[in-house]
């Protein structure tokens, strides 16, 4: 299965989820704002970012409307294989995304590799997830995998949603690592 297809059949799942999610292949998110000496934002439309225009492209981006709003919630590099250069270089992308879109969750799926390589934990410091896809080409498993991946990191955008827009409370904050094969006891 090429890189094309597992975009592909994400694309399709991520629609069949729920109805009110807008997928996009190749959406561009702004990475940085800035202010003209006259404090003005330097972006003729804030609510459609340009590539080259202070807006990176990703592979695919989940949108939620929003009062009339696309929110960027879920945004994914699909890679056949996976450098380093690949970790550091869509880490920072995540990263630049995330400053701008704090709920934004960002994660990477690699078709060809089967378990995740200790450089990724090494150099990664704002993907969120990352899969291995190799053993998940059943069309079946690989829509169970999305579907399920999809509505965690839906409901985790949400929740950081509510922190830095709703001023949602909370006493008690711990970050969960969770590493398993999918489908499998672990």
């Amino acid at each position: 299965m090429q890189e094309s297809s597992f975009v592909k059949i994400f694309e399709e799942t991520a629609k069949e989820i729920q109805s009110d999610l807008i997928v996009e292949r190749g959406a561009n998110l702004f990475y940085q704002l800035q202010v003209n000496k006259k404090l003005e934002l330097n972006v003729k439309d804030l609510k459609d970012p340009k590539r080259g225009q202070s807006a990176f492209q990703t592979d695919i981006c989940l949108f939620e409307k929003v009062d009339g709003i696309k929110l960027p919630r879920i945004a994914i590099e699909f890679k056949t294989n996976i450098s380093t250069h690949d970790i550091l270089t869509y880490s920072t992308k995540a990263g630049k995304h995330k400053g701008i879109y704090p709920f934004l969750r960002y994660g990477m799926l690699s078709s060809e590799i089967d378990s995740i390589p200790s450089r990724f934990f090494l150099h990664n410091e704002h993907l969120d997830f990352f899969i291995a896809g190799k053993n998940y080409k059943d069309k079946s498993t690989l829509k169970n995998l999305i579907s399920e991946l999809i509505k965690k990191e839906l409901a985790i955008s949400h929740t950081l949603d509510n922190i830095y827009f709703d001023k949602k409370k909370f006493d008690f904050y711990r970050t969960d690592i969770i590493f398993e094969n999918f489908g499998q006891d672990t």
